[in-house]
């Protein structure tokens, strides 16, 4: 019986990655890693949409602020930022970091300009009618389910019972989920299923597709909410993306053990149409957004995936996601 470090990851497979010889052993297994070169991610970063970004202002400090993040990525030539925020309304600040980009690009500060889009945190409870006043401010593109507070969460968390319920105990949708799922769709948001755990996604991934609405699982890879490959694929398979994104694939101090291979094979098997790539980035012990999503992209194409796949995770999808397709 093989012992876990985590859901997914194996006490041998932390040997095989830290191992004395790693470094020679990955530079065997992946060849194209001597291809790899300083701006070999540009054309991929030129157009694309990272909808998922945490930035100060927040409940706890960040690496970056808004305006920062934005002008990094206009001056990368991204085509748009959404921000997100685990309790609160985004969008109105979204809308003021816009006005500054534009005026910045018109004296001629910025080369060229960026769309910045915010959403909504739902960690105060599952509100339709916060959810339908925060889709009529301008800027509003995204619906995030509840992450630190969500009963799935406290489930894998091992903190027992409480959180906020998606589902009843028989795994149907609460009417009040429902009812924002159909309010997002309505309103052209795309919709953030959280930090929760399978019970809860597969009756959601389900609601969602019966309505047509465009959902996404938030980095399933990251072990506080880890989903198996066999779970990402069933989700798929029902229409929702999988998040792949940024944070989980690259070690840090918050989650140090991570398998840089698991990433790759998860586009692999679920096929990079069903993907979407974003930084999830802005922690303090972590890289930048815009560094983090060069790095990951020089890591993709060293592991095997293709230009085209990634030009589809970060601009063609995300698009979608957000109803700018």
């Amino acid at each position: 019986m093989e012992n876990y470090v985590g859901r997914i990851l194996t006490v041998d497979r932390v040997r095989e990655l830290n191992a004395k010889d790693w470094f020679y052993q990955i530079l065997k297994d992946s060849p194209r890693i001597h291809e790899i070169y300083p701006g070999i991610e540009d054309s991929i970063i030129e157009g694309a949409i990272d909808h998922h970004i945490h930035v100060y202002p927040d409940f706890v400090q960040r690496n970056q602020d808004m305006v920062q993040v934005a002008t990094e990525a206009a001056r990368a030539g991204m085509r748009a930022v959404c921000f997100k925020d685990h309790y609160n309304l985004t969008a109105g600040c979204a809308y003021l970091v816009q006005k500054q980009v534009d005026a910045m690009v018109a004296r001629e500060e910025l080369p060229r300009g960026v769309e910045v889009y915010g959403g909504i945190g739902l960690n105060f409870g599952m509100n339709p009618e916060a959810v339908r006043i925060a889709l009529q401010y301008p800027k509003c593109k995204m619906v995030w389910f509840p992450t630190f507070n969500s009963a799935g969460y406290y489930r894998t968390a091992g903190k027992g019972s409480g959180g906020v319920n998606l589902v009843d105990e028989q795994g149907r949708v609460l009417p009040e989920v429902v009812q924002i799922m159909e309010i997002a769709t309505e309103g052209k948001a795309g919709l953030g299923f959280g930090h929760t755990d399978f019970f809860e996604l597969l009756p959601l991934a389900k609601a969602a597709k019966e309505m047509g609405a465009r959902a996404i699982l938030d980095h399933p890879l990251l072990e506080l909410n880890k989903l198996t490959l066999d779970e990402i694929k069933e989700l798929a398979d029902l229409g929702t993306y999988v998040g792949t994104y940024c944070q989980p694939m690259i070690p840090s101090m918050y989650q140090p053990v991570v398998d840089p291979f698991e990433t790759p094979r998860v586009v692999e098997a679920v096929g990079a149409e069903r993907c979407i790539a974003a930084s999830d980035f802005g922690q303090l012990l972590h890289v930048d957004a815009l560094p983090g999503m060069r790095i990951f992209i020089r890591a993709m194409l060293a592991f095997g995936v293709n230009e085209e796949a990634l030009e589809m995770m970060f601009k063609t999808n995300p698009a979608r996601l957000l109803y700018m397709d």
